[in-house]
């Protein structure tokens, strides 16, 4: 695994989303001929199990930059909130299409090569989403 980010170059992947995995309790393996309908299935499953958040700002935001802030943000018109217990592993922002290869493929990892881990303390970590055409913070954890 790589080293920990600096936070400063956080950005939603290039299909929209914005994915956070804790590696040592993701289990993302589903079929290797997967409905798109089963990996979403998946998904809520692992977000249910608080070792992943994903939300989807669309692809007007690919590439946008994400950024870290430890304060609850107000309510916004557009949010996601979810929580995850982040293990020994880490907290990594990852991306869709990894997510998508680790459910197809039950040896490949959620973390693609340009997975970043995030200085978080193992432990309960609460995340929001939000939206970024709102001036602020896009991403915070709690």
């Amino acid at each position: 695994m790589q080293s920990a980010t600096d936070p400063t170059d956080l950005r939603v992947d290039e299909d929209g989303f914005v994915a956070l995995v804790a590696p040592d309790a993701y289990s993302g393996f589903v079929d290797e001929d997967w409905e798109l309908e089963d990996l979403l299935a998946r998904f809520v499953e692992q977000m249910n199990g608080e070792v992943l958040f994903i939300a989807y700002p669309g692809p007007d935001d690919a590439n946008a930059a994400l950024e870290l802030s430890p304060q609850a943000p107000s309510a916004m018109r557009r949010q996601a909130t979810g929580v995850v217990t982040v293990g020994e592993d880490g907290l990594w922002l990852t991306d869709y299409t990894q997510l998508t290869m680790a459910g197809q493929f039950a040896d490949e990892s959620a973390l693609s090569r340009y997975a970043q881990r995030l200085l978080v303390e193992p432990g309960g970590e609460r995340v929001t989403a939000r939206d970024p055409k709102v001036p602020g913070r896009l991403f915070s954890r709690q």
